[in-house]
């Protein structure tokens, strides 16, 4: 009797073949969904980050593209921390082309920019703006002092 106990005590011991497979497909199965939340949590991260970092790129942006000499130079690049931002200009309307100068001393022209911003080589987005620059008129003739 004590050997049918003794057998039956090493049957009952560990788990079948068929349990522990069970075991592992479980497993599995739970380290996959897991996995698929962590994504979706890293991927959402990284949106937020960029939502709330775009607003500042911008006004970054828009401040380098003040300095910039628009009348000569039309298209170009800027880096803002982690961003790229590639853009160019067109000129949409300008003073010289006005039938009445307000200011016939000063060339004033109305850009629109185009941009596109970019983070390790790929496009995050692009947006569209405008800048007014002036700068003096290099073709402008003082009158005389009698025509004042």
């Amino acid at each position: 009797m004590s050997r049918a106990k003794h057998q039956q005590y090493q049957y009952n011991s560990g788990f079948s073949l068929v349990e522990a497979m069970v075991a592992l497909v479980v497993l599995a199965l739970t380290f996959t969904a897991v996995w698929g939340w962590f994504g979706t949590a890293v991927t959402s991260t990284q949106r937020i980050q960029q939502a709330v970092s775009l607003p500042e790129v911008f006004s970054q942006f828009v401040v380098q593209l003040e300095l910039e000499p628009l009348q000569q130079q039309r298209a170009g690049t800027f880096q803002v921390g982690p961003y790229e931002l590639e853009w160019q200009a067109s000129v949409n309307r300008q003073s010289t082309d006005e039938l009445l100068r307000r200011q016939p001393e000063w060339i004033v022209t109305l850009f629109d920019i185009q941009a596109q911003v970019m983070s390790a080589g790929r496009p995050v987005t692009s947006f569209e703006t405008q800048i007014v620059k002036q700068w003096r008129d290099p073709d402008y003739v003082e009158p005389p002092e009698f025509m004042q």
